[in-house]
């Protein structure tokens, strides 16, 4: 997933965008090229914290440095950016935005949280963070599905425009990308709270 997100921009020829770039706007495709190449960067170190064995290691803390300073915090940023920037209307703009401050505010969490010693709160934040880095993935697994779902609509409903229909198909992606990802998190989060607790339990009555 990480090869094809970055493959239209090795050549750095806005032409060859997956996305509209705005001409108006200069910078549009620079923070499109930051926060691609950032948010593939955090994809894949982020793959890594999630190894038992590199947990217990000074790698674990090492990576996750690089991880949240050179990836996520700059993706993030510059994700704002570009949703801001979207030529696909108010509903991408705002759903990709929010994304991207809940992306920054989970990952300054989880930072404060280890800083300050408490590992357990600081594994609960990198959870939610990772998974809604995993919007990146969520979001091309599920367009060519939703196209899929709604191509029969393509010539009755818009007379066949394809321009149209993409456009009309792509208003859900800002959120469904993330948001069930982000719900997954927090039952997990929860299922595994809930599982500790019982254990806690059994393990005080057989000491009693």
């Amino acid at each position: 997933m990480a090869l094809f997100s970055l493959a239209a921009y090795l050549t750095l020829d806005p032409e060859l965008s997956r996305v509209d770039i705005r001409q108006d706007t200069p910078s549009h495709y620079p923070l499109l090229l930051v926060h691609i190449v950032t948010s593939v960067l955090a994809l894949c170190l982020g793959t890594f914290q999630l190894l038992p064995a590199l947990r217990r290691g000074r790698a674990h803390k090492n990576i996750g440095r690089v991880y949240l300073f050179a990836g996520v915090f700059p993706g993030a940023i510059s994700g704002f950016c570009v949703a801001v920037l979207s030529t696909y209307g108010p509903t991408a703009q705002f759903g990709f935005g929010m994304l991207s401050v809940l992306w920054l505010i989970t990952a300054i969490q989880g930072l404060r949280a280890v800083r300050a010693g408490r590992v357990a709160e600081h594994r609960e934040w990198m959870i939610r963070q990772y998974a809604l880095l995993l919007a990146a993935v969520t979001l091309r697994v599920l367009l060519p599905l939703l196209i899929v779902l709604y191509s029969p609509q393509l010539d009755t409903v818009y007379g066949g425009d394809q321009e149209a229909f993409f456009r009309e198909v792509y208003q859900i992606v800002p959120w469904l990308c993330w948001v069930p990802n982000l719900v997954i998190a927090e039952w997990f989060l929860r299922r595994r709270e809930v599982t500790k607790r019982r254990l806690d339990d059994t393990s005080l009555e057989k000491a009693r």
